[in-house]
């Protein structure tokens, strides 16, 4: 598998490197490291040593390569043992086949892992190699306690610590290729994972500060000490002087250090405050930038995100007054295809009897109060079992089961909740009749069949609803309701399937429009009694 880039990301040069479909990147990532930061660090070390002290490097050049040997060979134990899953997923994708999902977030969770494992493993390994050395160096040497010894350790380890830190951000960015290829892939990132090691912000920024500021002062000291002992100073006043400055110099190195981090994570901490308040479903809630930074303009970038996401949830809320929350929920996330398509459904009509006369004879504003409130308790029930509204008519309504959202069900729960309706709106009759107000006589008429549903108008303006036959079938089956002086009609198509579950009172045989034969009709009056 060949690729040049992906995620805006340049590919390395070895990361597809492969030998009889083996991969090589971790090798490749292991012997750049040596050779552009662990050869030149030792020899750094050792120049910079011979200046500041009188040790003759080749006396110890033996124990020093036996040590520097053995801290190389185990850098690669842990380059090898941390990466299991990323040669995998490299290999699969060299042998051009696709890792999947699992494999892939391993990887991105070794990936992440990497760096601060093996740079921690390979710190202490060196620790107790160099204080090793040392101790060799104490024993089977002449020099003991003198002053070219400590410089010459304090120099060596010195160049160590900076090189581990410049080893942390180079593992760091050998790593992240592999991180951004595994999330290609389908690698699922998750910070909170219990194999995730958390390297935070607030510990690697003192590792990889303090080093770089403190180290050189302390080998600035040995120096400065050295050249005042080869000048004449006084050992003791020379070297009250430097432990002095060294001191007072690794103190303003201390403070800064931490008001660096500080500063650099107190606005991160803010904005994540400001994140979970919203996760938490504050949309209110704002960072508040104190700066001209970087920092303060991501703050003020994630304002202007948080504020676009308190606008579209006002427009989500206003959108589920159209539709259901659980279409509504599809359609936005994608679960719900807003194209036609031809499916099974359960179509419900609903109707109030008398209702045009009422309004004539009614004030406009008593007419949406009643409309609002008989719709209020309608769909919270059509809704609890499925069903969406998709168009209102007045004093009626059209609602479909079975679509968008799939229902295998849709015919019963169609019926349960046309009856369980039926016995609300009885119940708002009889307050309705106590109180002397017209009463919003409903009735239904139900029928199942294959219809095309689907999205119908403009691209200004468009509406989910069903068309064809079945449509027509149950706005005629409503419609009998009055000539049978019935309730609820369903269709002969919808007790077949709920036969042995529903009571049935009338039957009519009716023609509809557009159907050269008629179909047959049945009154509802509810479940039987061994359904529970």
């Amino acid at each position: 598998m060949k690729r040049t880039d992906f995620l805006y990301q340049s590919v390395p040069r070895g990361l597809f490197a492969e030998w009889r479909g083996y991969p090589l990147y971790v090798m490749y990532v292991y012997l750049r490291g040596q050779l552009t930061l662990t050869l030149p660090a030792f020899l750094g070390a050792m120049v910079f040593n011979y200046i500041i002290t009188d040790v003759v490097w080749y006396d110890l050049v033996g124990v020093v390569t036996v040590v520097v040997v053995f801290v190389t060979l185990m850098a690669y134990v842990f380059y090898h043992r941390y990466s299991p899953n990323i040669r995998a997923f490299l290999a699969q994708l060299i042998a051009g086949k696709l890792p999947g999902p699992e494999l892939a977030t391993r990887t991105w969770i070794e990936a992440v892992n990497f760096s601060p494992l093996v740079v921690g493993q390979t710190m202490k390994v060196a620790v107790l190699a160099y204080a090793a050395q040392a101790v060799y160096s104490f024993v089977a040497t002449d020099f003991r306690f003198e002053l070219v010894l400590q410089g010459w350790i304090v120099s060596l380890v010195s160049s160590v610590a900076i090189a581990l830190v410049f080893f942390l951000l180079y593992l760091e960015k050998a790593m992240t290729p592999v991180a951004y290829l595994a999330q290609l892939e389908g690698a699922k990132p998750d910070l909170d994972h219990p194999d995730v090691r958390r390297f935070e912000l607030r510990h690697k920024l003192p590792i990889l500060i303090l080093p770089v500021m403190i180290v050189p002062l302390s080998m600035l000291g040995l120096f400065s000490y050295n050249q005042a002992m080869t000048l004449g100073g006084e050992p003791a006043t020379s070297l009250l002087l430097t432990i002095t400055v060294v001191v007072f110099a690794g103190g303003v190195a201390l403070t800064l250090t931490f008001s660096l981090v500080q500063n650099v994570l107190s606005p991160i901490k803010e904005l994540k405050d400001v994140m979970n308040a919203i996760s938490a479903n504050d949309l209110t809630a704002r960072a508040r930038p104190s700066t001209s930074d970087e920092l303060a303009d991501l703050g003020l970038r994630f304002n202007a995100l948080a504020q676009e996401l308190a606008e579209q949830e006002v427009l989500k809320a206003a959108f589920g007054r159209y539709v259901s929350a659980a279409v509504r929920d599809g359609i936005l996330g994608g679960r719900i295809r807003l194209g036609g398509e031809r499916r099974e459904v359960t179509i419900v009509f609903s109707d109030i009897r008398g209702f045009t006369t009422w309004c004539e004879q009614t004030a406009p504003e008593q007419v949406v109060q009643t409309l609002n409130a008989y719709y209020e308790n309608l769909v919270q029930i059509l809704s609890k079992y499925g069903g969406t509204v998709t168009r209102y008519t007045g004093d009626g309504a059209l609602v479909l089961f079975g679509a968008p959202l799939d229902d295998a069900h849709h015919a019963l729960h169609a019926v349960e909740a046309v009856l369980e309706a039926h016995q609300l709106l009885s119940k708002f009759n009889e307050i309705r009749r106590i109180a002397g107000a017209f009463e919003l006589r409903t009735v239904f008429g139900i029928h199942t069949g294959t219809a095309v549903v689907g999205s119908v108008g403009c691209e200004a303006r468009a509406e989910y609803t069903p068309i064809g036959d079945p449509a027509n079938v149950a706005n005629r089956i409503e419609g009998l309701n009055r000539e049978l002086g019935t309730a609820v009609l369903i269709s002969d198509t919808t007790y077949r399937r709920l036969a042995d579950v529903v009571v049935v009172g009338k039957s009519a045989e009716t023609s509809v429009k557009g159907r050269s034969e008629t179909i047959k009709v049945y009154e509802l009056l509810g479940f039987k009694a061994e359904r529970g």
